[in-house]
């Protein structure tokens, strides 16, 4: 069983890696700003729970998606610092895999909020 100290060690350890990502990662500060004006909407329009618990979720999958894609160009850049082309292809396959992630949040958003937002 984990003891309070070591919760609160992994805990810190894992706010840095977000911090680090924060500081290092544009679009990561760009999807937590979506997230937030995300939020801002979920609270102040009259969502249903289910429409609500769908569209933290598909932000989260994006900022999740976000720290994957840092691991892994953080990765590929200590194993092979010279970029060849398979390392550019698996960059960019992991940014295609953010970005699709991103485009399918955007289309949910919409399809939820755009009827509440009718003016």
């Amino acid at each position: 069983m984990m003891s309070f100290s070591q919760f609160a060690r992994s805990m810190r350890n894992a706010l840095r890696g977000i911090g680090e990502v924060w500081r290092h990662e544009h679009s990561f500060r760009i999807h937590v700003l979506a997230l937030v004006v995300l939020l801002i909407l979920i609270i102040a329009l009259p969502l249903s729970s289910v429409e609500r618990a769908v569209l933290v979720i598909v932000a989260v999958v994006v900022l999740v998606l976000e720290l994957v894609n840092s691991i892994f160009e953080r990765f590929l850049d200590l194993v092979s610092p010279r970029v060849g082309a398979s390392v550019r292809d698996m960059k960019d396959i992991m940014a295609g895999a953010v970005l699709i992630a991103s485009a399918g949040a955007l289309v949910v958003g919409g399809v939820i909020l755009i009827p509440y937002l009718r003016f």
